[in-house]
């Protein structure tokens, strides 16, 4: 059994994998609360946090890699070549966008926008979360 850390303290991946499916949707509910009330960084960035939970679960229940931010794209390819899901592409890089709004002046943010990335927030969930179910055996 791998070592748990006060990061991840979980026994077992399966723990994780719900965890983070579970994060990642309550993420996304908090997102669009924030967007109601014209909080228009902590909607972004919590939309961000959606996409990189579930993709977290993708990666524990698919035993990839997904320890720093840089690898959110790698197991986004590999989540698009399991899935054969095009759009997952797309998915990504809207993902990242919302992160990016985190970082800029309220006055250039435009709430529809970000409403529609929390949709498309919705719909990469949906795609991702089959891949966290399906966990492949050693």
């Amino acid at each position: 059994m791998a070592q748990t850390s006060p990061m991840e303290p979980f026994d077992r991946s399966n723990d994780a994998v719900t965890d983070y499916r579970q994060q990642s949707r309550e993420f996304l509910a908090k997102a669009r609360e924030y967007l109601a009330n014209d909080d228009l960084h902590q909607a972004a960035e919590k939309g961000w946090g959606a996409a990189a939970w579930m993709v977290k679960a993708v990666a524990e229940a698919q035993s990839w890699q997904y320890r720093r931010h840089d690898e959110f794209f790698t197991v986004m390819r590999q989540a698009r070549d399991l899935s054969r899901d095009s759009r997952l592409r797309n998915l990504g890089f809207v993902a990242n966008a919302l992160h990016g709004y985190f970082y800029t002046r309220k006055m250039l943010l435009d709430p529809d926008e970000i409403g529609e990335g929390l949709d498309e927030m919705e719909v990469l969930l949906d795609i991702l979360q089959p891949l966290t179910e399906t966990r492949e055996t050693n």
